[in-house]
């Protein structure tokens, strides 16, 4: 009883219940709204739609990268003025970051579109604001996280979420199209900041002591690099093949691939959080001088069972799952579903291990995924005959990515560098 006590208090069994329990409602809405809306929108405007979420992703990897950054060093602080001093710097130079995206995808929208074959400008110039709000939203989030109030990290996402499903219906089911979908989104990212702002409003409000009101970012931006640099590369192995498939293939086999890429995705959002959760408490355990490992590997468990569990449903039940969950129209995907899912089951386990080597400051190791991100385009560009041909890409890549990995995060437990 009193082990059971032990356990249910840790802040890994609360935190990752918190964060794996919110994710995963988070992303069974989301989840729904994808199959609702490509159902609605037929596999040639959900391609449309698939294609601008990917370059939304490609945008935000430069503040979003700052995240792992900002929970990092929310963590590490050991006081309240401290908190308070890097919180509100931080906050300010994500918020001009986020301006000046915004600005510069208004200006460049024409060019996006015209890659992407897109005949509706504004439907890129519409991710302009989803940035803007997404990742002012993001610095409440990640300090949220940092100080182990899990509830601030998830409540602006399930709004988020909850939000674009049911406004991005409504506008579809009045005959906006994807023009709806996106003008969804954007009422989803506005409400999601606003209901952020009460979890931090303390630091935000706090007035500082004993420290200096401008807090030396330099430290912060020296790790942000090699984290930008993963996220750079995740972001892209991730995303980029949807918009090549866009560019490439036919509108509707691109509608089928983006049907593909979410559904290999669920991979992934089920089993982030459980990275995200372990993140902050490594940090702050190493920080402290305790030990961290045996949180390193029941994390690893936790995420390895979640990929491989779903990448052997695909494999066992592909037609029912696509029919079930996209319909008839999306059938022809239904060979190509086993090997979506060993892509992003490797990419998600990659993910998982660059996370704990980034959480002890192992910051080298970005350059593997910064390779296979180099290649995947690359070998994409020769290889793109058809959707078959893409899917093995991207899996290759990130197999090789994962054994690479896995081989310097084994050098270091050996040369007790961890």
């Amino acid at each position: 009883m009193k082990r059971l006590k032990k356990v249910i208090s840790h802040p890994l069994f609360f935190g990752g219940v918190v964060m794996v329990g919110g994710s995963m409602v988070i992303n069974v809405i989301n989840y729904f709204y994808h199959l609702i809306v490509g159902r609605l929108l037929g596999p040639i405007n959900y391609g449309t739609l698939a294609s601008l979420f990917s370059i939304l992703y490609i945008v935000g990897i430069v503040p979003t990268s700052t995240s792992v950054a900002i929970v990092k060093f929310i963590s590490s602080c050991k006081s309240h003025n401290e908190i308070s001093l890097v919180y509100k710097s931080i906050n300010k130079l994500i918020f001009v970051i986020a301006l000046i995206l915004a600005g510069l995808l208004v200006v460049s929208s024409p060019f996006i579109a015209n890659f992407l074959r897109i005949d509706n400008i504004f439907l890129v110039v519409l991710i302009a604001p989803i940035i803007f709000f997404s990742l002012t939203t993001l610095v409440n989030q990640a300090t949220s996280q940092g100080l182990l109030r899990f509830s601030g990290y998830i409540l602006p996402g399930f709004v988020s979420s909850i939000g674009k499903l049911m406004f991005g219906i409504l506008f579809i089911l009045l005959g906006f199209s994807v023009f709806g979908a996106m003008g969804g989104i954007v009422l989803g990212a506005i409400f999601a900041y606003l209901i952020s702002i009460p979890s931090v409003n303390k630091i935000a409000n706090r007035k500082i002591y004993r420290y200096s009101k401008i807090y030396d970012l330099k430290d912060f931006l020296k790790y942000s690099f090699p984290v930008l640099i993963q996220s750079l590369a995740f972001t892209s192995i991730f995303t980029l093949d949807v918009i090549l498939v866009k560019h490439f293939l036919s509108p509707y086999d691109a509608g089928i691939y983006a049907a593909l890429s979410t559904l290999g995705k669920i991979i992934f959002f089920a089993s982030a959080p459980v990275a995200s959760a372990m993140f902050p408490i490594v940090v702050k355990r190493k920080v402290n001088n305790k030990g961290y490992v045996k949180i390193f590997i029941v994390s690893l468990i936790i995420t390895s069972a979640i990929g491989v569990t779903v990448t052997l449903i695909y494999w066992l039940f592909p037609d029912l799952i696509i029919r079930t969950l996209y319909g008839n129209d999306y059938l022809s995907a239904k060979s190509e579903l086993v090997f979506m899912g060993i892509f992003v089951l490797f990419y998600s386990l990659s993910n998982f291990l660059l996370n704990f080597l980034l959480s002890v400051s192992k910051t080298i190791v970005v350059v593997i995924p910064l390779v296979a991100a180099i290649v995947q385009p690359i070998l994409i560009y020769v290889y793109h005959k058809n959707i078959s041909e893409i899917i093995k890409v991207s899996m290759l890549t990130t197999i090789v990515m994962f054994l690479s990995i896995s081989l310097f995060l084994g050098y270091n437990f050996a040369r007790r560098k961890i």
